[in-house]
């Protein structure tokens, strides 16, 4: 059947397109119809663009602000050295974020929404709906979109590029990502269960779980028994890590530790909540300028 209604379009271009063999329609069409999709989509952009970026209102940093995070991606782990010889390892992580809107309204905190994207993203592997999304606010498709709540000060004008200069050497910061997927996993990996005995008696459980319930009474297995079952890829934060260094050059965040995911996954980069800032030494507010 599919054989039959591929013959039937080849002949229905055949006839659209004289002078055309039957063995070639199906290359001029592909041919033909890639070419004009790429103009396609490279003149979608140029139909409206943020021309010019509104100037950022500075206002001066209270200990109740609380500035926008940013979108990095992790490059890997490696090892520096300090002034005083000392080894630290790091993990090297890529900033790249774009203010794409802000919502109307407040959280009943009062806080402010900003939305944020970060990564271009080949037009050709986006849907339609984000093609058109992405068209109407001017710019190009983004990989990993994210919204952080900030307070009404510390607002920033759509299509605003934050880079590495957001943070400072020596600040915390709390790295939210994806941890490594494990897949279905046994107790033994997924709790550190000891398992049961080698010999004595043993037939092929010795890495089972054993007993799961009680007895009569309460006559069930209580919720969050730890069991069998899959292993990661769940959102997990980092809190307070240190930053080494900064690259401004390749925007580029050196961090003490590691950070949850695997090499190329995206995280989301904010002020650590429980090492606030000192009102001597107050951070970039509402970014660098």
């Amino acid at each position: 059947a599919m054989a039959a209604a591929m013959r039937r379009t080849l002949t229905l271009a055949r006839a659209a397109i004289p002078g055309i063999p039957l063995k070639r329609v199906g290359s001029y069409l592909r041919t033909t119809s890639v070419p004009r999709f790429n103009r396609m989509v490279s003149t979608s952009f140029k139909t409206k663009k943020v021309e010019k970026v509104e100037e950022v209102k500075v206002h001066s940093w209270s200990p109740e602000s609380r500035r926008t995070g940013v979108i990095g991606r992790k490059l890997g782990m490696m090892q520096l050295w300090d002034d005083w010889g000392v080894m630290h390892l790091v993990t090297v992580v890529e900033i790249d974020s774009e203010v794409l809107r802000i919502k109307d309204r407040l959280t009943p905190t009062g806080h402010a929404q900003m939305q944020l994207g970060g990564f271009e993203k080949n037009p050709r592997n986006t849907t339609k709906p984000l093609l058109g999304e992405f068209t109407k606010l001017g710019t190009t498709p983004k990989r990993k979109i994210v919204e952080f709540k900030v307070t009404p000060d510390a607002l920033l004008p759509v299509g605003l590029k934050i880079d590495a200069r957001h943070f400072f050497p020596g600040q915390f910061v709390d790295i939210q990502g994806t941890t490594k997927g494990k897949g279905f996993q046994g107790v033994m990996k997924r709790w550190g269960f000891g398992g049961q005995a080698a010999t004595h008696g043993v037939s092929k459980t010795h890495r089972h779980l054993g007993a799961a319930g009680a007895c009569q009474d309460p006559g069930k297995v209580w919720k969050g028994k730890k069991m069998p079952g899959n292993m990661g890829n769940k959102t997990r934060t980092a809190e307070c890590l240190q930053i080494f260094k900064i690259d401004v050059k390749r925007s580029l965040l050196y961090l003490k530790g590691s950070v949850p995911g695997n090499n190329g996954g995206f995280l989301k980069i904010r002020d650590a909540l429980k090492r606030p800032f000192h009102e001597e030494t107050p951070p970039p507010f509402p970014t660098y300028v």
